[in-house]
């Protein structure tokens, strides 16, 4: 029986999955499968993926269900004790899998164990180094974009990032796997939240080591990405949703539009028109999403059912 099944969901990224599945072709550890979980692309990568890829499975959904939807998926059908999340966005070095398994098996009370995510662009500097929660209701990755080598030791973190971590295949079962009210960010904060409870610890694994395109399914670039902006409110909220009820929402929303309005204030002042306007339009998708959340919601009392 091999001994990890990994789960890569998929959205239109037919310019990324080529690197992706053949960095897996090159892993020093053979014991594993590879679920490809396609949400509804149009661009090809899917055809691609079943033409030249015939040893991995591919579920082809119909639409874009999202992040949480997608890995469940392909969760619900991993048979092996372990198994592994992986954006296709991303390049793993030889001994990846190796390491994350070598890993996992050491840390016998770890649920999960994510690997140093290294950035794309400028490999000597972190991506992800492991996922946290700030008191501005913002999740972290650990060093990023700080040097790798300063990252090269094993610790506890609080979250390890979907794009590149295992996990242990029955206890995320057992948990119901990611909670589908995400679409996108801040699940893997909310799922950790949620073993934590339980007494299981998360590890970084520095020697298991990917590339990763950060946002490439969003398209991000170097200036304020709407798009993107959204996604993560949307997420923060519902992560604040989940664990403190209608009230944590109101309060994130209530934090972050005094704080927007003050930077949008002193960009005026500073005659920075375009950072008046980004601020404007973050305030806007802030709203938005505030809005849509409280309706959501309707009805609920002061504490969510897992508070």
């Amino acid at each position: 029986m091999k001994k990890i099944t990994v789960v890569i969901p998929n959205f239109n990224g037919i310019q990324y999955v080529e690197r992706c599945l053949d960095s897996l072709k090159r892993q020093t550890f053979s014991e594993f499968d590879v679920i490809f979980v396609d949400n509804g692309s149009v661009d090809g990568s899917r055809e691609l993926t079943e033409e030249k890829y015939p040893w991995v499975r591919v579920i082809a959904l119909a639409e874009n269900t999202g992040f949480c939807k997608a890995v469940n998926i392909g969760i619900e059908a991993t048979q092996t004790p372990y198994v592994v999340l992986l954006n296709n966005d991303t390049e793993a070095e030889p001994d990846f899998l190796l390491e994350l398994y070598r890993g996992i098996e050491r840390k016998k009370n770890a649920f999960s164990a994510a690997a140093r995510m290294l950035q794309f662009h400028d490999r000597g500097k972190i991506d992800d180094a492991g996922n946290y929660y700030n008191c501005l209701g913002w999740a972290f990755a650990l060093g990023k974009g700080k040097p790798e080598e300063k990252y090269k030791k094993e610790r506890k973190i609080f979250a390890s990032c979907g794009g590149a971590a295992i996990y242990r295949t029955e206890l995320v079962k057992q948990l119901g796997g990611f909670d589908e009210d995400f679409f996108m960010y801040a699940e893997e904060e909310e799922l950790s939240w949620r073993i934590k409870k339980r007494g299981e610890k998360i590890y970084n694994i520095p020697q298991a080591k990917i590339i990763h395109l950060e946002g490439a399914t969003l398209e991000k670039q170097h200036d304020f990405n709407e798009k993107q902006f959204t996604f993560r409110i949307n997420g923060t909220m519902t992560y604040f949703w989940k664990r403190y009820g209608r009230e944590g929402i109101y309060q994130f929303y209530k934090f972050r539009a005094l704080r927007y309005q003050r930077l949008k204030k002193i960009a005026e002042i500073q005659k920075k028109s375009d950072v008046s306007f980004q601020f404007e339009t973050r305030l806007r998708c802030l709203l938005e999403c505030f809005e849509k959340i409280m309706e959501k919601t309707e009805g609920e009392g002061k504490k969510n059912g897992r508070s």
